[in-house]
């Protein structure tokens, strides 16, 4: 086994649970809008139009590492008309 792949496999099994969450949640809240967008074929250009921002902050918000908070959600929502996540 090579040394970054036993590095990679340590850091995995290292990483706590919640952090573990909070990556999964935020790939899951990503893949939601961009399957929105292409179903309704919307670009991201025309998305960040939508809801006042601009295409690189919804690229961030598509690309799975975006910190989301409550009132970005609820303003994407409200833009699609439509909920991304579900309590």
């Amino acid at each position: 086994m090579s040394k970054t792949k036993q590095l990679f496999d340590e850091l995995v099994t290292t990483t706590p649970p919640e952090i573990k969450q909070r990556v999964d949640w935020s790939f899951a809240i990503a893949d939601k809008i961009s399957n929105i967008l292409k179903q309704r074929g919307m670009s991201q250009k025309e998305f960040a139009h939508l809801v006042g921002n601009t295409e690189t902050e919804v690229s961030r918000w598509c690309g799975g590492t975006h910190n989301f908070t409550l009132a970005t959600l609820a303003k994407i929502s409200s833009a699609l008309g439509e909920s991304i996540i579900t309590i």
